[in-house]
This record gives C-alpha cells, structure tokens and sequence, in this order.
C-alpha cells in the first residue's frame, strides 16, 4: 500500500505556487483529475447551512468530475454510528467525528487507513495547523472563543477568560459549555485560563484547580448551553452580556442581523475529521471523495458558504480578503489562539478511564455538590 500510495503521489501535480501575489508570475499547474468511478459513496451530511455548503463545494462538483453518485445521509450520534459499523453495516462510508471522538473510534478498530493515493501531495503538505493522520483527514476548523453584548460594551469589552470571570469590572450574568461535553466545550480550558494559567500549560489539566475557578463563576451563570445555537442567542436575548461560543454559530447570527461581538484572543482552536468507516463496501469511492475535499480550490469555495476555517491552508490563496478575516485561522486570528489538545483528552491509563469520561463524571459531581 505504501508503496502505491508512494507512486500515486509522484503523479500528481508539482507544489502550487504560494501566495494569491505570485500566482499572476507562475500560475499554479492544473489540478490532476480524479479517476472516473461507478458506484456511490454514503457521506456524513451534517444537516442545515453545513450541509448545504458541503453541497455546493463538495457533493455536486465531487459527482460531475468522477460519476460516482454521493448519497448525502443525516447527521446522526456518534453512538448510533459505532453500533452500526459494530453491526457490520457502517451508516456512512465516510463520516465525520469531532477530534476529540475519532481517536477512540482508532483504538477500538472501527475506522479504515486512508489511501491517499489520489490525494494532491501539494494539499498534503498544506494542512496546517492540523495534519492529515492515518485514519483522519481533518475536515474543518473553529473556534470556542469569548463572545459578548456588543451593545453592553461598547468602549472596553472582555478581551480574556479573566475578564468573563470579572462580574463587577464587566457587568452581567454568563453562559459556559456544560462540562459534561468535556473536550468538546472548552470549559475547563477556559476556567484555567482565567486563573491565570498560560494556554500552553494548561495540560494535563488540573481538576481541582479548574473547579475551583468553576466556582467563582458559577454564581453569575445563568446556563451551562449544550448545543452550539444556545450561546449566542443568550446574548441576543439580553440574558447574558459574555461567555462562550463557537466562531461560526456567532458569524451566522451576525449575518442574520445580532450584533455580537467576539475576541480570538484565548480562543481554543477544535476541528472535525473526515474519517472512512470499517466495513464499508465503498472504500475506494471514500478515499476519492476524501481526495477531492482537501482540494484548496474547493475548501474555498466551502469558506464561502459557511465561516468554518478550511485545513488546507493553501485555500487562503483562493478566499476574499474580507472573508478570510472572519476565519479563525487567518494569520492573525491563529496567533491569538491554540489547538486543543485531544490527545490529552483521549489518554488513559491502563485500566482507567479516558480523560474526557473523567471530566464528566467529575463535573456531574461538582453539580451535585459532592465535590469541592
């Protein structure tokens, strides 16, 4: 496999040229055309604006270059999608796992070795600041960074987890990711951050001093949101004036109208991963697939529907100055910021149990006011 994937790559086209500057001095060569297929392929849909983005750049153009026929299916948990390839009839051939879920979907055998054969090796070397894995493909980029009441603050705005923390200096009640979404929501990141913690000493995190920032900020919490559009119509409801949020969820109430504002500073970078499915009957369509969606040409395109950062870093070359501001990997948001750090959250030790479970079963105890 190696070996083929080795010779595959060696076909494909010479590194693109770099920024949008030089390309009217070199013109990027053309990009090598996907081997025609039949068949389909059964891909992750995700539902809503992030469907229909994944339509646009990915699903039609995937279909019209190659023949083979995309089969968009639902979102549905990542429970029910273990037990279905436990089953030995995976509900997708290519799926899409938060960071913080496909490597326990590795350890426990359920996913399939990516052949990047038919993957452009300039598109290889750009994913940035997420690499490619053996069983990943990263997918998207965002942000759980401090949104709050524009309209509120006007002149001095939260500009640190400290000061979402300060209730008196910056006024209000807040909202946090509950903690029983662990590595997903950020909040325990956040609340050692707050206490003073530098981003890049937050891991292995420290409970007990995490829980023990939880509780200065807990009285001024009015919920601990659970789902991504909850963040940020807390604050169009004028039930909060600061807390946490996703950078797209925030974009798109904007779009709509809200007058959120936000800083990158202290964002916690998290991304999602493309991964294939063990037992797919489909797989050589699914590395196509794959293939195509880590074009930098088509992960602008995505950008252009929905504000979540594209992997390939080279699709910046492709995106509107105006645009790629709103991303939080642009130059200047990614400096402000850090990658989560999933391995941590995945990790246990022999016989214990993973990170993320500790965290939940930590938090249900804290709330329960059994700990601390």
């Amino acid at each position: 496999m190696v070996d083929i994937v080795r010779r595959r790559l060696l076909k494909g086209t010479a590194l693109v040229g770099g920024l949008v500057a030089t390309r009217s001095l070199f013109p990027a060569p053309a990009i090598a055309q996907i081997p025609k297929g039949t068949g389909e392929v059964v891909v992750y849909d995700g539902g809503g604006s992030w469907g229909e983005a994944k339509r646009i750049a990915y699903f039609e153009p995937f279909e019209r270059e190659t023949g083979i026929k995309v089969i968009a299916q639902p979102r549905t948990d990542t429970g029910a999608a273990r037990a279905s390839v436990l089953a030995g009839a995976p509900r997708y051939d290519v799926m899409i796992l938060p960071g913080g879920k496909a490597p326990t979907f590795e350890r426990d055998n359920l996913l399939v070795p990516i052949d990047y054969g038919y993957f452009e090796k300039s598109d290889l070397e750009a994913f940035s600041p997420v690499k490619v894995g053996k069983f990943t493909v990263p997918a998207i980029v965002y942000s759980l960074f401090i949104a709050y009441d524009s309209s509120k603050f006007t002149s001095n705005a939260p500009n640190s987890w400290a000061d979402v923390w300060d209730a008196q200096k910056f006024a209000g009640r807040r909202s946090l990711m509950a903690g029983t979404w662990a590595s997903d929501g950020g909040t325990f990141e956040a609340a050692l951050m707050a206490d003073g913690v530098e981003p890049s000493k937050l891991y292995p995190i420290d409970w007990d001093r995490a829980f023990k920032s939880l509780g200065r900020i807990k009285p001024n919490i009015v919920k601990w949101w659970n789902n991504g559009a909850e963040a940020p119509q807390l604050i169009i409801d004028k039930l909060i004036t600061a807390g946490s949020a996703w950078n797209g969820r925030v974009s798109a109430a904007n779009e709509q109208g809200a007058k959120i504002g936000y800083t990158w500073n202290q964002g916690i970078l998290q991304y999602d991963c493309w991964v294939v499915l063990k037992g797919t009957k489909n797989a050589d369509n699914a590395f196509k697939f794959l293939a195509f969606s880590a074009r930098a040409e088509n992960q602008a395109k995505f950008v252009q529907h929905i504000l979540y950062a594209p992997p390939n870093s080279r699709a910046y070359d492709f995106i509107p100055p105006d645009r790629a501001k709103l991303l939080p990997t642009s130059p200047d948001a990614r400096k402000q910021q850090f990658v989560q750090d999933y391995e941590f959250w995945t990790a246990r030790a022999a016989g214990e149990r993973a990170n993320n479970e500790i965290a939940v079963a930590q938090w249900e105890r804290w709330l329960a006011g059994a700990r601390g």
